[in-house]
């Protein structure tokens, strides 16, 4: 990933904070997912060092400073502290404002659930709170607001501005309180334009406009906005041609919160979700991109191929992600029956965008610097299931010197990581023949010589009891089942199965060793999943501690508003 950069010398390093990434580790919050500014930042820049007194939430984007050594950290903490940087911010709000200008003095304070009220000055732990605002464009149901801060407190904005009627559009915690304010828009509509340090000649950054806030800024329509709105009580299949102004906006705004994987000059990651259905504002579908080709895949059965509006969604993609073929799954809502023989009206082989006779059958692509064979047009699965990204990144770094077994391993990403991380063996497990080969055909694409004795097909359940008959065990499991799958003696269901699988696998899970439990199965809760975790424990006689939660990645993999996502991992130490 890429952290834009606006400005660095020897002091001071000023960024363009994409939306979408945390700017601190989570480690401590006990829910993972993408690595944080902070670390991504070093890294990039090669450092050990980077002093962090200026935060911007998860979803806002623009200018942030962060100090390069730790004598600037000491003058940029004081000028943090004694509120002498200016900071500017630029909100598309729901509705007009009373005034074109204004000032917004309103104490605040804490509510038990976390966010946070406009309170009378005399209440219990408030904090004065002031925030000046000027319009600088107006449309129909909506306004651009620059605002100036003069205290920091936590979601200031975010609730003056609800307090005024004027919600930012898109903000899941405040957006409904006085009106509907869009809260399931795609993305917080804030971004910190302007930063300001003092000093001799004071130093000023300030970060590029996003396109939205750029053509608001302009005078132009926004049909993005109720686009928006619509889509999440409607179906993407009633898309009209005179909405495509708005579906070009959407798409656009999905292209903006995916840049840092985009932009990266290293090229590590060639494989990513563009959209993520409803929490980009396209509910029913997804994007990813397979380096040179994407992948549609389509949930509403009602979006045919010759649907008028997959033909409108299909020219937009062009324009916004042009000259990349795209092939299309339109998935049925039993996926599990169809096996391995997909019919060609299911996935069709050829690409709906992009038409060359020498169009490639397969493309390599870059996962963390890795090789992986993908086949674009090929069923139902590309080869490589992109929402486990930073788990992968994690387990390469885990299967250091360990022996590894991997159950249920499809096309082999998770022996590729092993193997790449320094693992004494890995152990492939699948119950396809078909798909072991194309784990092979990864391990070559990396320069790795498989060894057939590591690439077993059959049952799992199977396999697991033979390994506890034979007193076999690893230093590392992992399980990442299918959510339904059946095979010619066993049939499986996650939500019904998920703890018998546990307290098989954890019995050859060598004493201290790691258990890494998936599940993608978005109608099991995390809670639940956690429940039948523990149970297939008990169920073993094995104690654990749970030592890592992790879910999708933040920014290719949003989630709509608050909710949980869907991906669900654990890693457990068993004892």
């Amino acid at each position: 990933m890429y952290i834009p950069l606006i400005y660095q010398d020897d002091d001071l390093i000023v960024v363009n904070k994409p939306a979408g990434l945390k700017v601190h580790s989570d480690e401590g919050e006990g829910l993972r997912s993408s690595p944080d500014l902070v670390t991504l930042l070093k890294r990039q820049l090669d450092c050990s060092y980077l002093g962090l007194h200026h935060r911007l939430d998860r979803e806002v984007s623009g200018v942030m400073v962060l100090a390069a050594r730790p004598e600037a950290n000491t003058r940029l903490a004081k000028a943090f502290e004694e509120r002498q940087v200016q900071k500017e911010y630029l909100a598309l709000v729901a509705n007009h404002p009373p005034k074109k200008a204004g000032v917004i003095d309103a104490p605040l304070v804490a509510r038990p659930d976390g966010r946070w009220q406009v309170a009378a000055p005399s209440a219990k732990g408030a904090k004065s709170a002031v925030t000046r605002y000027r319009v600088e464009a107006q449309g129909r149901g909506y306004s651009l607001l620059r605002l100036s801060l003069e205290t920091g407190r936590t979601h200031q904005l975010r609730v003056h501005l609800a307090h005024l009627g004027c919600p930012i559009i898109g903000d899941p915690l405040y957006g409904l309180e006085k009106g509907a304010a869009l809260p399931k828009f795609p993305r917080l509509m804030l971004h910190a334009v302007r930063l300001v340090l003092p000093g001799p000649g004071e130093a000023s950054f300030e970060a590029p406009l996003p396109p939205l806030f750029e053509r608001a800024k302009a005078g132009s329509p926004l049909p993005e906005l109720s686009l928006a709105v619509r889509l999440t009580t409607a179906s993407l299949s009633t898309l009209e041609p005179g909405e495509r102004a708005g579906l070009h906006g959407l798409l656009e705004l999905a292209q903006e919160r995916r840049a840092p994987l985009a932009d990266d000059p290293t090229l590590e990651n060639t494989t990513y979700r563009l959209i993520n259905a409803a929490a980009d504002g396209l509910p029913g579908i997804t994007l990813d991109r397979y380096g040179s080709a994407l992948v549609l895949n389509c949930y509403d059965p009602v979006l045919e191929v010759e649907h008028p509006a997959l033909k409108l969604l299909l020219a937009e993609i062009a324009q916004v992600w042009p000259n990349l073929p795209l092939y299309a799954k339109f998935r049925p809502r039993q996926t599990a029956l169809l096996g391995e023989n997909v019919p060609p009206e299911v996935a069709p082989p050829a690409p709906l965008i992009g038409d060359s006779p020498h169009l490639p059958e397969v493309v390599t692509v870059q996962e963390n610097g890795l090789n992986f064979v993908v086949r674009p047009g090929e069923g139902l699965s590309p080869g490589l299931f992109l929402d486990m990204r930073e788990i992968r990144a994690r387990l390469r770094e885990w299967a250091t010197a360990k022996t590894v077994l991997n159950c249920f391993s499809y096309t082999c990403a998770f022996g590729i990581v092993g193997v790449a991380g320094g693992a004494k063996r890995v152990l492939n497990l699948d119950a396809s023949r078909k798909v072991l080969e194309w784990g092979k055909e990864n391990y070559r694409a990396n320069g790795f010589t498989p060894d057939d004795f590591d690439f077993v097909d059959g049952d799992i359940f199977d396999w697991l009891e033979r390994f506890v008959r034979k007193n076999q065990t690893f230093e590392l499991v992992v399980l990442d089942p299918p959510s339904y799958s059946t095979t010619r003696k066993t049939r499986w269901s996650a939500e019904q199965n998920y703890d018998k699988l546990v307290a098989l696998a954890a019995k050859v899970v060598a004493p201290d060793g790691l258990l890494l439990a998936c599940s993608n199965h978005a109608g099991l809760s995390r809670r639940t999943f956690r429940q039948m975790v523990l149970k297939g424990l008990e169920e073993a006689s094995r104690s654990a501690e749970i030592t890592g939660v992790y879910r999708e990645p933040d920014l290719d993999f949003p989630r709509q508003g608050e909710t949980e996502g869907y991906l669900k991992v654990l890693t457990l130490r068993i004892k």
